[in-house]
């Protein structure tokens, strides 16, 4: 049988080119020319194949690193590899990422070295270009029930809930996930967003956590692409009642524990017993008041029924229902709600 010989080299091979000349002829990695890392000049964001991201504790040198890491592409033969990268900064906006990449190809210890360019491009994300813009689509209304107000407490924590689903759709991918304003309003609050879908969401985890009533209405503003953009209105109605809210049901005392669409979850204070309320019952029950605004007061003396207590506000003694096996002796304290009609034990 007659041997190979290398053409290029002219040495004995068994069939193509020798080893030797294989690996000097092999691109162990390819480069780009150039890379870029696409950065937000307002929110510091980044774009990251093609997709914009929230800005982390991650610094230019970082990113610019991470970009040149990611844009070698290696040979699909090369074995173990290891690749260092030299970072060096070569201009206000310019990197240069030196590279020197090692590893075993075909069973010969084989290294390459190449430079990529980074550029630092700094943009306007959609996002951002969006809010500059006052760019929204829906508002979301919180307006209190006519028998009272809203507290502060469900102003900030409707802000909150606000706030934490638009950072997480945005993290999803939703470029229209944005705040562009909360204001505080006569009897409540407006939230004005820049996507539709997160107003409807948003709306329906509020009325959720504070039950309450829905309304969405729409207004044509113009076209696009030759579709008509809408910009929708969610009024959430909140209701009379709220959790932690006291009341007397059908000859016994609850808590609001929750809502359920138009139903109030309710938990008997006396048995611990769990219930609902229609709607109706909801808007006529009386409130007594709530558990927020209970307060430590010490036990004088107690029998199955009765707690005398000591009034935390005058130091007077006051008698008060007590809870089926609640575990209390003289001397230990319990947290009770003052009401028109006396001290309910928590």
């Amino acid at each position: 049988m007659k041997q190979a010989i290398c053409h290029r080299c002219g040495q004995p091979t068994v069939e193509g080119l020798c080893p030797k000349c294989t690996l000097e002829v092999t691109r162990l990695a390819s480069c780009p020319d150039v890379v870029e890392v696409v950065i937000c000049s307002v929110c510091g964001s980044r774009q990251i194949k093609g997709r914009w991201q929230l800005p982390d504790s991650s610094t230019v040198e970082d990113l610019a690193y991470q970009a040149a890491e990611e844009a070698i592409c290696l040979h699909e033969e090369l074995a173990e590899p290891h690749i260092e990268i030299d970072l060096r900064k070569i201009g206000a906006t310019r990197y240069q990422a030196d590279i020197d990449i090692q590893g075993i190809f075909r069973g010969q210890s084989a290294s390459e070295h190449c430079e990529i360019p980074i550029r630092i491009k700094m943009v306007a994300c959609e996002r951002c270009s969006r809010m500059a813009g006052k760019y929204f689509e829906s508002t979301v209304q919180l307006r209190a029930n006519a028998a009272r107000s809203m507290t502060q407490k469900e102003i900030d924590e409707c802000k909150k809930i606000a706030q934490d689903m638009a950072d997480s759709g945005y993290r999803g991918g939703d470029n229209l996930s944005f705040i562009q304003e909360i204001k505080e309003v006569k009897g409540g609050l407006d939230i004005i967003l820049g996507s539709t879908q997160l107003g409807r969401r948003m709306a329906r985890a509020i009325m959720e956590r504070y039950g309450g009533k829905l309304l969405e209405t729409a207004k044509l503003v113009g076209k696009k692409d030759s579709r008509d953009l809408y910009r929708s209105t969610l009024l959430v109605r909140f209701p009379k009642l709220k959790r932690g809210d006291i009341v007397s049901y059908r000859g016994s005392l609850y808590s609001v524990a929750g809502f359920v669409g138009k139903t109030t979850l309710i938990s008997s204070l006396r048995e611990g017993r769990r219930c609902s309320m229609s709607e109706e019952s909801s808007e006529t029950v009386e409130v007594l008041g709530n558990k927020s605004d209970a307060k430590a007061a010490m036990v004088i003396s107690e029998d199955e029924d009765v707690l005398e207590i000591m009034d935390p506000d005058t130091y007077q003694t006051a008698l008060a229902a007590r809870p089926r096996d609640l575990p209390v002796k003289p001397g230990e304290e319990v947290m009770v709600v003052r009401t028109a009609d006396g001290f309910i034990v928590l």
